[in-house]
């Protein structure tokens, strides 16, 4: 579609709703009924004058898109595709809801359209048209050259406008569907040449159509002034007493006109007419209008009483044919069926009809019938789409399966051919029956019985009546079942739909965190109240033991009560009750009905029992958490008696979302045994510093949040053989066991080279790096090592820091006054690991008694929302809001304020205080 080109979406992924064969449908089922752009021109108009932009336009989508009507477009253009905005609009009808572009050469979704380039398009709202069936098929769309700001009321009122446009799109289908059914009844009409006619009781006036005016003698249609215009004109005189009689009493009476008159005819002639009419009232209830047929009878009136009572049949038949083609429901049929078999004499008829998709055979009788089977036996139960056996025992079953025809003259035949109807032919008081096969293209849908009281021979024109009413009534079922088929299939796909995504917001809710307790959590609030009233999750702990994890009720008010419930449940329930069987069993419990004996057994605790009976439940259904064929729980969902048992798919979705629940409380207790594992091992790497007499050191270390992975962040503290306090601080690069190994050997090493050389940081570094090289470690890391000495000849406790950076973060010193710098000097050296001969350089600062020197690694001060230097400058605020705080505290309070709780890095953290002066 040239309209919707990469810019916008690839076509040939899947899952494009614009390929969708089932809205490409529903789009062209609409698209065909169009009746021209007037309506769309004028809602588009309408749209463009209340959103006050210049360009507005309908444009349904098909396998391609088609412009219906617009406003402020081009010449041409409707009747083609959108040539400006069809992507757009295409955008619109894919995601199924409003799209709102304020400034369109700024959203990166359509900024490289040519409408948008060219400057034609600069802001864009559209609506989806959602059709009767559910499926996007089109959008309604305003634009403006210049960037604008929609507002909620403009999207509101262009849904407003887009649900005018698919109500007249689906008014013209329907009109259409109206048509055909005229159509059908114009082509019955015209072949049993009935005339049609209509009195309009409140103005006089007469029409005649086409067929009833040639009765006459006339040559089409016509409008006549009044009845009386009518008998003197074209109503021989003897007649004219029983035509205004027949119509009078028709309509005091509200009831049928039937009158034989003779037609007056242009050319001189008399034919003899059968006139039928029926009154109809207006909403008052007053008669308003006689509607009727006319049939020329002259040549039946002139013979035998067969030829009279072949077009009365043509008649009657031609309106039971109508009335068939417009029934709205299965249950009509029988008795609109029956007037047409009456024109035989009939009795009585019913209809045996398949299910759709090899149902059962069903049998719906008209109401005279059903009053006869319920006098005779009113113990029959319900008589209302009965089930028959499927066998040959009795003519409806038979015709249905084979697809014959059975014509049984009189009750003899009947009970010879199928004894089993001797008892159905003594309660109804059968003499005759028939029974036809219902075929549409070849499928046999069931069949049509018509009884008779009386013995009835079956002429030719018998059976050609039979047969008609079987097309009918065939092609009238077909429609009905495949419209409530197509019902079915579109509420199937909504609860499928909606079962789908119950079950994506599970995974989502479950894999949104590694807390347990949360997850599970907000499962039982997802849960209530899509599948359930109320709800409880229990879990087991390492021993077995159940524990309550979380409940939830569709009344939030009454949280509380189901969580008071759950607690007694779980430390008094047997081993009968719900939870204990599905931990057993690892298979859900079914409970269509609480019955409170089971209550009893499960609950012996009598307040637990009160507790769960003042929650109310009808129904209930227990399924177990699992994971790897191991059950660690089990969800129990409740519903009240008005709300019904869970449904066979409603429990299926209960199991799946058991099941990924148990996988993920898996994951979690997994996740955290690892975790708890690689905290300890890491914790071991990193010793307790020593504390010297001259100052305090505190350490901390904080494992990242996500993955168990152990990290390359470490600290150390020792003092040299002189008494030299060193301190020192490292971050190897890598986050997994590789750089945990790594950093062992790293922190090893430099330990070792510092206490055997006792050289100053610069030569501790250089010789480590040196090391790093010749022992092949194969990693590069980040380090700072320091140290503490007394400044020599003086008295006022001050002290010498000297240290040495290989592409670490700085040091932090948060001096006894209180002021805050960052001892960043000169730009720190290379990292470890890159190249050994890189000579390196010892830094120095004096330390007044008191102060303080926080060193750390980067996941203090770098994070994906932050960047370093941020990170940094915070860092430096935080402690000086901390300066009066013992050591201790002062590093939980930076970790606090600095670190999130999902941190995606480790942090270590080495503080040193200077011991204040007296």
């Amino acid at each position: 579609m040239a309209t919707t080109g990469s810019a916008v979406h690839d076509e040939q992924s899947g899952g494009d709703p614009l390929t969708d064969p089932l809205r490409i449908a529903a789009a062209r089922r609409l698209l065909l009924e169009v009746p021209g752009p007037a309506a769309f021109d004028r809602l588009s108009a309408l749209a463009a004058r209340l959103l006050d932009v210049g360009h507005a336009k309908v444009t349904l989508f098909t396998d391609h898109d088609v412009v219906v009507g617009g406003y402020g477009l081009p010449a041409g253009v409707v009747g083609g595709p959108a040539l400006a905005t069809g992507a757009l609009s295409a955008i619109t009808v894919r995601q199924g809801r409003p799209l709102k572009i304020a400034a369109a050469a700024e959203d990166e979704r359509v900024a490289g359209l040519p409408a948008v380039a060219s400057g034609e398009v600069g802001a864009y709202l559209g609506a989806p048209l959602l059709a009767a069936s559910g499926q996007v098929v089109g959008a309604l769309a305003a634009y403006d050259g210049a960037p604008r700001t929609w507002s909620e009321d403009a999207a509101e009122l262009l849904e407003q406008l887009a649900a005018s446009v698919v109500a007249e799109l689906e008014l013209s289908a329907a009109q259409s569907a109206v048509g055909t059914s005229r159509a059908w009844l114009e082509v019955a009409l015209e072949a049993s040449s009935v005339g049609i006619w209509e009195r309009d009781l409140r103005t006089g006036t007469i029409h005649w159509d086409d067929r009833c005016a040639a009765l006459f003698g006339l040559d089409s249609a016509v409008d006549l002034d009044s009845l009386d215009d009518v008998l003197v004109t074209h109503v021989h005189p003897d007649d004219h007493a029983a035509i205004a009689e027949a119509m009078r009493v028709a309509i005091e009476q509200r009831g049928d006109y039937t009158v034989e008159f003779r037609a007056l005819r242009e050319d001189g002639g008399t034919r003899w007419v059968l006139g039928r009419g029926r009154v109809v009232a207006d909403a008052t209830g007053a008669p308003a209008r006689v509607l009727g047929t006319a049939v020329d009878i002259t040549e039946a009136r002139g013979q035998a009483q067969r030829r009279l009572t072949a077009v009365q049949r043509a008649a009657a038949i031609a309106e039971v044919a109508a009335e068939l083609a417009n029934a709205a429901r299965l249950d009509q049929l029988a008795d609109i069926a029956l007037r047409g078999a009456q024109v035989l004499g009939a009795e009585s008829s019913a209809l045996a009809l398949f299910d759709p998709g090899g149902g059962p055979l069903r049998l719906r009788m008209t109401g005279n019938l059903v009053a006869t089977v319920r006098a005779s036996a009113p113990d029959a139960g319900p008589l209302d789409a009965v089930v028959l056996p499927m066998d040959d025992a009795l003519p409806a079953q038979h015709a249905a399966r084979h697809g014959r025809r059975i014509l049984l003259d009189d009750r003899a035949d009947a009970v010879a051919r199928f004894p089993a109807m001797e008892p159905v032919a003594e309660m109804l008081g059968l003499q005759a029956l028939a029974t036809v096969p219902l075929r549409v293209e070849g499928r046999l849908l069931g069949s049509f019985l018509v009884v008779w009281t009386t013995e009835h021979h079956f002429t030719g024109d018998d059976v050609e009546v039979l047969e008609a009413l079987a097309a009918q009534i065939a092609l009238s079922v077909s429609r009905l079942q495949s419209e409530a088929e197509r019902g079915a299939a579109v509420a199937a796909m909504a609860q499928a739909n909606q079962r789908l995504r119950l079950l994506a917001d599970a995974g989502r809710v479950l894999s949104g965190t590694l807390d347990i307790d949360q997850q599970i959590g907000r499962l039982a609030s997802l849960v209530v109240p899509e599948l359930a009233d109320w709800c409880w999750i229990v879990v087991t702990d390492e021993q077995g033991r159940l524990h309550d994890v979380a409940s939830s009720h569709r009344d939030p008010t009454r949280g509380g009560e189901v969580e008071a419930y759950v607690r007694a449940m779980v430390a008094s329930m047997s081993e009968e009750s719900a939870a204990r069987r599905v931990i057993t069993t690892g298979r859900p419990v079914l409970l269509p009905v609480i019955e409170w004996d089971q209550v009893t057994r499960a609950l012996p605790d009598a307040a637990a029992r009160e507790r769960f009976a003042r929650l109310g439940a009808g129904a209930g259904v227990a399924v177990p958490l699992v994971a790897r064929g191991q059950v660690l729980g089990a969800l129990g969902l409740f519903t009240g008696e008005h709300r019904g048992p869970l449904g066979e798919a409603e429990v299926d979705t209960a199991v799946e979302i058991g099941r990924r629940a148990g996988l993920a409380l898996h994951q979690a207790r997994l996740y955290g045994q690892q975790r708890d594992l690689a905290d300890a091992l890491q914790r071991s790497m990193l010793t307790e510093p020593p504390q010297p007499e001259h100052c305090e050191i505190v350490v901390r270390y904080v494992p990242a949040a996500e993955g168990a992975e152990i990290g390359g962040d470490w600290y150390d503290a020792f003092l040299q053989r002189g008494g030299t306090t060193v301190l020192a601080i490292g971050d190897v690069v890598g986050h997994d066991t590789r750089a945990a190994a790594a950093m062992g050997q790293v922190r090893g090493l430099l330990r070792g080279i510092s206490y055997s050389s006792g050289g100053s940081p610069a030569e501790v570094l250089t010789e480590l790096d040196r090391a790093v090289q010749g022992l092949a470690l194969n990693t590069m890391a980040t380090a700072l090592v320091a140290q503490l000495e007394p400044e020599p000849d003086d008295e006022a406790g001050r002290m010498r820091l000297r240290w040495a950076n290989a592409g670490h973060p700085p040091p932090a010193l948060l001096a006894s006054d209180g002021s805050v710098v960052l001892l960043d000097g000169k730009q720190a050296d290379l990292l470890l690991g890159v190249a050994p001969e890189t000579v390196r350089e010892d830094h120095v600062a004096v330390l007044a008694a008191g102060s303080t020197v926080l060193l750390y690694t980067d996941g203090l001060v770098e994070r994906r929302d932050r960047d370093i230097d941020a990170g940094t400058e915070q860092l430096l605020e935080v402690l000086g809001e901390c300066g009066g705080f013992p050591l201790d505290e002062l590093c939980d309070r930076v970790l606090a304020r600095m670190i999130l709780p999902d941190a995606e890095d480790d942090v270590a953290v080495l503080a040193v205080r200077l011991v204040p002066e007296d």
